[in-house]
């Protein structure tokens, strides 16, 4: 119980900072989360690490390319979100059973929302003045950016990875050239900011997502729906006559780590689950071999 309340204290305290607003905690969580005794302390401790450290090598990337401008500090600042990217989907399902856990699944979406309008946040060529970015009148801060994700639509995307990758990337038809993020002008200048502000979002929205607190059963299931559910996703297509969006970063960096994330989860936390949702520890060793439908298998049993 006093695993819980220091959760709870630790989300309210954290949505008080007034330059940060944060969605409120769950209105009534689940009774059930007050018995979660399967441990993963460990679990989140190495996947917080794993987080801040990236993070940390990013901020210095920027940080660089902020002074230097220069193609090479791009290429390394590009370098170092895919790197940081990565080990947030690494650890995919531990974020998706927290979110479950705690009621912030709208929260954990925010962090990483696709497919999306990459139009909406910064300009195309066919709207060269379209986005977030090249709007003179929105301010560039946290607040304006939190106010303007999923405005209208679930795509409207001004925070979270997939933003970033596009900020940073452009897409396919209109990769990001040098110019459109090193210049003097006032939109590279909104350009760098945006990379500033959303980067520091995403460290503040992990935050809110690291408890070191027991997971319980219920919790696990709902994190492994939502992370297969996010493997399914990632191969939408027909997305461009709606002008939607998938970076192929994301799609790249999902194939290839998503479900060997949820394999390679602590296994302390898989031996005491398992004991709870029997046969869970084989669906997931199966799935080397058969993919997401071991996993489906195991979720759809009666």
């Amino acid at each position: 119980m006093r695993y819980f309340l220091a959760a709870l204290l630790a989300l309210v305290l954290s949505g008080c900072d007034s330059n940060t607003p944060e969605p409120a905690p769950a209105e009534e969580a689940d009774l059930s989360a007050t018995m979660a005794d399967i441990p993963a302390t460990d679990w989140q401790q190495s996947a917080d690490k794993a987080f801040q450290d990236n993070a940390a090598a990013w901020q210095q990337a920027l940080d660089d390319f902020t002074q230097n401008r220069e193609q090479a500090q791009l290429d390394e600042l590009r370098d170092r979100l895919q790197s940081w990217y990565a080990a947030f989907v690494d650890h995919y399902l531990l974020a998706a059973s927290r979110s479950c856990q705690l009621g912030q699944q709208e929260l954990l979406n925010r962090m990483d929302t696709w497919p999306l309008y990459p139009g909406y946040l910064d300009a195309l060529p066919q709207w060269p003045e379209s986005g977030l970015i090249s709007d003179p009148y929105l301010e560039m801060t946290r607040k304006s950016l939190r106010t303007q994700h999923g405005a209208t639509d679930a795509s409207e995307a001004s925070l979270g990875f997939a933003a970033l990758f596009v900020a940073l990337n452009g897409t396919e038809e209109a990769p990001k050239a040098l110019p459109l993020l090193a210049g003097d002008d006032e939109i590279a200048l909104r350009r760098r900011q945006y990379l500033q502000l959303a980067a520091e979002q995403l460290v503040t929205d992990a935050k809110l997502l690291s408890v070191e607190a027991p997971l319980d059963s219920q919790a696990l299931k709902c994190g492994l729906e939502q992370t297969l559910a996010r493997h399914a996703r990632k191969d939408s297509s027909d997305l461009e006559a709606e002008g939607l969006f998938i970076p192929a970063t994301v799609r790249d960096v999902n194939a290839q780590r998503l479900l060997k994330g949820v394999r390679n989860m602590d296994q302390t936390t898989l031996e005491a689950w398992s004991e709870k949702a029997p046969g869970i520890k084989e669906s997931i060793a199966a799935s080397e071999e058969a993919g997401s439908e071991a996993l489906s298998a195991w979720l759809n049993q009666p």
